[in-house]
């Protein structure tokens, strides 16, 4: 199947439901040479491109993380998406431009969790764009640039406006969303004034905090990457690196949690809350104008929220809670969060447990994911915006309610690869059906299949086997989002 788009002649591989096209360049490749330059257009292709496998990914370590596959893929043109098209629409169709999330260090669009088949069976255009990670995407050097990783996205938003016609897609009817760090970045952009216009609904899974990084630790942050590298902090030397040094002390810089996690269950309590993530979106005051929650003050800034996360989100970072770790310790950790003793045997009453280490893996969720998220939701509602909340909260079997376990029911596709190994083998189909459906009316412009989010009463769906709505779902315990209706 062939489209003729502007950026030049695209051939896709026709599926049942859908054509898919894959690795199609959105910019200029950044390798070899160009890792620290904005991104450029791309010329027009003058030969049809095959768009019929995975483009490279960007340059990131391998990270042996557990819950979903994160395929590396070499090659130069890194700045690349994929669009999943119907194969049938009774008119344009609505737009889903979907960024991956991986903490900013790691994540391509090759994973196979993010095939957008089910999308596109539904009538959707689904677009996975890849952005840079890291050093690559965040740091700061002579030529004062930050948030690179930011630009990409805009400049592949830039491109479905574009290009995503050909498709069969509507450009004035895009919805732009994402997971974890994907939903970090499309949060920020809510305050780029390069990306207004580009997209009209935003969806966001499980955006942890901090949402913006000060401008002045990332420039430390820049500072320190290349005095470790031992070279200069100006983009020709960074850029003149061998990627391989690069991504040795991209490793090394990973999160503690990621690298290995304290055996001892005291000191895991005690770290809760103090290894914070390096690269991240910053208030540069260019790229990003506006913090997120200053931006969605604005009743124009979207047309449409919609905003949830887990219920257990981060509690599994706290490992085996077996042997509970001391109330000392425990305590140290409720402090690293901003609570109290008291928040603690608080947290204790309202899960009724008795172990202070699960009062503080749940705290620890509530202060990274939960509460930012009812913050983010409050201030749109009270702009006027059209705002929607969700919990998801239906346990895996291992981990609980635990982030990117959402993402194949979202995706309708709970036998993707390593997803029966999360999920287990009780993963109800329906609530599948219920999740995934609701993102695809929201793209369509319809609500989601819930009640508004409103200050009075904070009406949120919770999905989970027997899913419903409660009110001010944001702010209770799992156990309690268990019966409130």
């Amino acid at each position: 199947m062939i489209v003729n788009a502007r950026c030049g002649p695209i051939a896709g591989t026709p599926r049942d439901t859908h054509t898919a096209y894959l690795g199609i360049p959105y910019a200029r490749a950044p390798y070899p040479g160009h890792a620290f330059d904005v991104p450029q257009p791309r010329r027009p292709f003058t030969t049809c491109f095959e768009a019929t496998d995975y483009g490279p990914s960007p340059a990131h370590p391998h990270v042996g993380q557990e819950l979903f596959p994160d395929p590396v893929i070499a090659g130069d043109e890194a700045l690349n998406l994929n669009v999943y098209a119907p194969t049938r629409s009774d008119g344009p169709s609505p737009v889903i431009v979907w960024l991956y999330g991986g903490g900013f260090f790691t994540g391509s669009n090759a994973s196979p969790w993010y095939d957008g088949a089910p999308f596109a069976r539904d009538g959707v255009v689904f677009v996975t764009p890849n952005y840079r990670l890291a050093a690559e995407g965040f740091m700061i050097l002579d030529d004062r640039v930050a948030n690179r990783a930011l630009l990409d996205i805009i400049a592949a938003l830039t491109w479905v406006r574009d290009n995503i016609a050909a498709f069969g897609g509507d450009p004035d009817n895009v919805t732009l969303a994402g997971q974890s760090a994907g939903a970090t970045a499309a949060l920020a952009l809510t305050g780029a004034p390069g990306a207004r216009g580009l997209f009209r609904r935003l969806a966001v899974m499980s955006a942890g905090t901090p949402l913006l990084a000060p401008l002045e630790r990332m420039r430390q942050l820049s500072a320190d990457f290349a005095d470790q590298l031992g070279l200069p902090p100006t983009r020709q030397a960074i850029s003149a690196a061998p990627t391989a040094r690069r991504m040795a002390l991209e490793q090394a810089w990973l999160p503690g949690e990621v690298q290995a996690p304290a055996e001892s269950a005291d000191e895991r309590a005690r770290q809760a809350g103090r290894d914070a993530l390096r690269w991240q979106p910053t208030l540069d005051g260019e790229v990003v104008t506006t913090a997120p929650d200053e931006a969605l003050a604005r009743p124009d800034a979207v047309d449409t929220l919609l905003i949830g996360t887990t219920t257990q989100e981060w509690n599994f970072i706290l490992g085996d809670l077996t042997d509970a770790p001391s109330t000392d310790a425990c305590l140290k950790g409720m402090a690293n969060l901003g609570f109290t003793a008291d928040d603690l045997a608080t947290y204790l009453r309202e899960l009724d447990h008795d172990n202070c280490g699960n009062a503080l893996a749940q705290a620890l969720t509530d202060r990274t994911f939960r509460r930012p998220a009812r913050h983010i939701a409050d201030t749109a509602a009270r702009a006027g915006i059209p705002t929607y909340t969700y919990q998801s909260a239906w346990p895996t079997p291992l981990f609980g309610a635990v982030h990117c376990a959402d993402l194949p029911f979202v995706f309708d596709h709970l036998s993707a690869p390593q997803a029966p190994e999360l999920l287990g083998p009780d993963a109800p189909q329906h609530m599948a059906e219920h999740m995934h459906t609701a993102l695809v009316r929201f793209a369509y412009g319809a609500n989601p299949g819930w009640s508004a989010y409103t200050i009075g009463e904070r009406r949120t769906m919770v999905f989970d086997h027997d899913s419903h709505e409660c009110t001010d779902g944001l702010a209770k315990t799992p156990n309690a989002l268990k019966t409130l209706t």
